[in-house]
């Protein structure tokens, strides 16, 4: 049974940064006079043992490839170690849940980072509870997660899916949920718009809670893989290009967002990078190149980046981060190319395996599983470093959660 063992993650901050890390950590810390008082009334989007807060609350989840996990609370600078999962070879995150991969036994490992956001649309709640583990998977290891209030969805990008019932997630318990989609084998699987849209061999689909058919939306998405909920609709990755999928009052409409014609040969984006919820997706579709799709337009741009490794998007009309294999962090313009900024910040890259590039509302996180080391940068500051985490585990996998 892992049973989380708590302790200070202080980082290691420079003597000028000290005192703006500390205000800002004093600025977001909970809100707990809004946990409900007994016979008061209940916030909106409450659940037990939970404080809700001001300010949105962000956790690392951080696992070495050899299965301990370590979460670290952005906010505190609190630790929490869990005991070792296994080997993981990949991490997936949908706001609130990590999924730890390890493909050799085909299983997914689900970890209740303990924040989370629920938006309202004209308000949100923000809110924190204890770290713990939730359950395993058998059967499928996740490199896609995407969820609803209703539903997770967990495939593999090959074929394997499994259905879970998210408000017993919520409560600790790892449920499946039975549904004819089971076995048909679907590459990408997303709620969305209260339905399931599932992408195969056969096209795009739109389905129901259960599984029945409800709409096959138009348009051609070869070889499915990869895919992103945004503000403007789900994005869907084809060898075509982009496949969105918008839904207004129950109605469903698919539309192919081609590439741009001078990609390189071959180019073929494997997922999408960008900040949760927002609107412009950044990706590597081929060595040395950068690829971004805004949807406000919707607009692609892509530039040369000459050994390029790992990308984000910031928002709609904002910067591109793209960190390169001699470890400089860099800032884009999307729609030009040019550089703004670029920051020296890891002495080695490994390009099979890169570091991951991780983007919130105002900063970005990038993990030195050499050094032990993860590095918080402002990227509205020309890149700085605003800290430095050292790791109690090999920060090999890593993703962010309560935003």
């Amino acid at each position: 049974m892992n049973r989380p063992h708590r302790r200070s993650a202080a980082p290691r901050v420079s003597a000028g940064l000290l005192t703006a890390a500390l205000l800002a950590g004093c600025a977001s810390a909970p809100d707990r006079s809004q946990e409900p008082e007994e016979g008061g009334a209940t916030p909106h989007g409450y659940v037990e043992g939970a404080e809700e807060t001001a300010e949105p609350q962000s956790r690392l989840v951080i696992a070495d490839a050899e299965g301990p996990v370590q979460v670290l609370d952005l906010i505190t600078g609190e630790s929490t170690l869990l005991d070792p999962v296994g080997k993981v070879d990949g991490i997936t995150g949908d706001g609130r849940f990590a999924h730890l991969v390890s493909s050799d036994e085909r299983m997914t490992t689900v970890i209740d980072s303990g924040v989370w956001t629920v938006d309202h649309g004209d308000h949100v709640h923000y809110y924190r509870a204890d770290v713990r583990p939730a359950g395993t998977v058998e059967g499928v290891a996740a490199q896609n997660a995407a969820t609803d209030t209703a539903l997770t969805a967990l495939t593999d990008g090959r074929g394997a899916l499994s259905l879970l019932d998210r408000p017993a997630l919520e409560e600790g318990a790892v449920e499946p949920v039975t549904s004819s989609l089971d076995g048909t084998d679907p590459a990408v699987a997303a709620p969305y718009g209260g339905a399931v849209v599932t992408a195969a061999a056969d096209g795009v689909h739109v389905d129901d809670r259960s599984g029945e058919r409800v709409q096959a939306l138009g348009g051609e998405c070869t070889a499915p893989q990869g895919q992103a909920t945004t503000r403007r609709g789900l994005v869907i990755g084809c060898d075509e290009g982009a496949f969105l999928v918008t839904e207004d009052d129950g109605e469903f409409t698919g539309e192919l967002l081609p590439h741009p014609d001078d990609l390189p040969e071959n180019a073929r984006p494997e997922g999408f990078h960008h900040r949760p919820g927002a609107a412009a997706l950044a990706t590597v579709p081929a060595p040395d190149t950068v690829l971004v799709l805004d949807l406000s337009e919707p607009r692609w741009d892509h530039w040369e980046l000459p050994g390029v490794v790992s990308v984000a998007a910031i928002g709609e009309g904002a910067s591109v981060l793209a960190l390169t294999e001699d470890g400089t962090l860099h800032s884009f313009d999307p729609r030009t190319g040019e550089e703004s900024a670029a920051t020296p910040l890891l002495d080695r890259v490994d390009t099979e395996d890169p570091p991951t590039l991780r983007v919130d509302t105002s900063r970005a996180y990038v993990n030195d599983v050499h050094g032990g080391l993860v590095h918080e940068i402002d990227y509205n500051d020309d890149l700085r470093v605003a800290r430095t985490f050292e790791t109690e585990v090999a920060p090999r996998h890593m993703v962010e959660t309560g935003r």
